[in-house]
């Protein structure tokens, strides 16, 4: 098993309780383990994370350890035990 600590940067994260900040999860586990993991522990975020399709948005953003996770391999990238993953969202401007 690894746990992942888990930051939320979307305004939604006042409606969980505290413990949304640590994961646990098998060995071997994927971004998107971790984000279904997510939302199945608490699933008024869940339209929140997926589109309709199950397919994470596009609008959200996904940093492990502050590095960008679709550089790497997006919802395939494998966590490790101390990890930290980020949610953000969409930064805009002009």
């Amino acid at each position: 098993m690894i746990r992942v600590q888990v930051e939320i940067g979307f305004s939604f994260k006042r409606e969980l309780p505290d413990d949304y900040r640590q994961l646990v999860l098998p060995d071997g586990a994927e971004v998107g383990d971790a984000l279904r993991a997510l939302a199945d522990r608490f699933p008024a975020i869940a339209s929140r994370l997926f589109t309709e399709r199950g397919e994470i948005r596009r609008d959200v953003g996904v940093l492990i350890n502050g590095g960008n996770a679709i550089r790497r391999d997006g919802t395939h990238t494998f966590l490790s035990d101390s990890d930290r993953l980020t949610l953000l969202p969409p930064v805009g401007g002009g």
